[in-house]
């Protein structure tokens, strides 16, 4: 990736070598110990995950169980994705021949398409015979899809039987009835769509992972996961709940500040409040300071209301902002990686980029584009001949991170306490 600017002067400049060297001195060991955790804990069946490197920090900042920007991915590395798909359905059972994907409601949504298309050969290509079709209103089960059918727990779709039904609706407007009781098996987990899960507890499992992975590896938890606070029963058209806001935006802030002290690094903080519960970047606020957020405006306030679905937000995860230090050389844009995963396989990913977007602001908006980064074999083989801060060796950290946030998702389909 020639045309990424290396930050590892950025990087040094807070002497954190540490976390880059032990990750790629360490490659054969930390492979060990991942193998022992997919033993305990098998990963969820496909994922995305979005990072931010600031240099002296590399982190998830979202951990997304139904993804879509499939069309995003390296094209020239497909026979990867088709042979990850392959793996991954064939550690289920020898027996699935036929699938079906539940799609999201996106009739009018061309890019979704063009992902839902990407999916769909891949999955044919391992073997696989499949249909796609919308649920429909899932908050309704009277408007479900008529051509979705349930006769003795065997679901339908016309006259397609499937061996296993894949869902690729994040279920944010609830589970509905037609699926709990089909016996096929349905990947990722019912449980795990955004009516029930919570950013909240998956940071607290990922928290768990980075204590227990940093006490094996000696570095410092701070280096690998945002520090983050929840607040529940918000309302932020009549103001409910701003108080909780405002105490633990102020203990946030002040754990930040004494991270970047002892850093010496020299960057204001910054927190993002978001819906506990769902994605496509909606429900999301950044704030600078607690000012900030008691003059929330009237259209701030209008925005943050509600989520994907015409949810009303009543529960938000207040998170560090971790600045993105890695940008394009032509044009100068700020990027982020978006690795992906099926099971516990990497295959990649693709930076999104931002013409309009800052290093502290959210990328995931109107006018961003992507560009893909391919991963073959770096993803689990770093190259000790070259720089720890060399592109490879840098990938090789990113899937080393997603994978963490992965395993924290594992932990959150198989309840584990923490």
């Amino acid at each position: 990736m020639n045309n990424i600017h290396s930050i590892a002067r950025y990087s040094k400049k807070f002497s954190n070598e540490d976390l880059h060297e032990i990750i790629i001195s360490k490659n054969l060991e930390i492979e060990a110990w991942f193998r022992k955790q997919w033993i305990k804990y098998p990963a969820p069946f496909y994922s995305s995950i979005d990072l931010r490197n600031s240099g002296y920090k590399i982190a998830p900042v979202d951990t997304n169980l139904f993804p879509a920007g499939f069309n995003n991915l390296d094209a020239s590395m497909e026979s990867l994705y088709i042979s990850a798909v392959q793996h991954t359905l064939e550690k289920q059972s020898a027996e699935l021949t036929k699938l079906l994907i539940i799609t999201e409601n996106h009739t009018r949504n061309k890019f979704y398409s063009k992902s839902l298309t990407t999916l769909k050969s891949f999955i044919e290509k391992a073997g696989f015979e499949v249909q796609s079709c919308m649920l429909g209103d899932e908050s309704n089960t009277e408007a479900i899809n008529k051509d979705l059918v349930l006769n003795n727990s065997i679901l339908s779709y016309k006259k397609f039987i499937p061996d296993i039904v894949l869902l690729n609706n994040d279920l944010s407007s609830g589970v509905p009835n037609i699926l709990k009781h089909t016996k096929q098996l349905i990947l990722p987990d019912l449980h795990m769509g955004w009516t029930n899960r919570s950013k909240t507890v998956h940071f607290k499992y990922f928290t768990d992972i980075i204590y227990n992975f940093s006490r094996v590896f000696n570095v410092d938890t701070w280096l690998l996961e945002p520090l983050f606070r929840n607040c529940g029963e918000i309302d932020f058209k009549t103001k409910q709940g701003e108080d909780c806001i405002i105490y633990h935006a102020k203990k946030l802030f002040e754990l930040i500040k004494i991270k970047y002290e002892q850093y010496n690094i020299n960057e204001k903080p910054y927190i993002m409040i978001k819906a506990d519960s769902g994605t496509y970047g909606m429900g999301i606020m950044q704030v600078n300071s607690i000012d900030e957020i008691v003059k929330i405006n009237r259209k701030q306030r209008t925005k943050m209301a509600k989520t994907k679905g015409g949810k009303i937000l009543r529960s938000v995860i207040l998170q560090e902002g971790i600045y993105s230090n890695e940008k394009l050389s032509s044009p100068n844009n700020v990027v982020e990686p978006v690795i992906y995963a099926f099971g516990s396989n990497l295959v990649g990913g693709f930076y999104r980029v931002h013409q309009d977007k800052d290093n502290s602001q959210n990328l995931n908006s109107p006018g961003m584009t992507f560009k893909p980064i391919p991963f073959n074999d770096i993803c689990i083989s770093p190259d000790h001949s070259q720089s720890i801060y060399s592109d490879k060796n840098k990938f090789y950290i990113y899937g080393v991170v997603a994978r963490l946030a992965i395993l924290a998702a594992a932990k959150e389909l198989y309840n584990v306490e923490i």
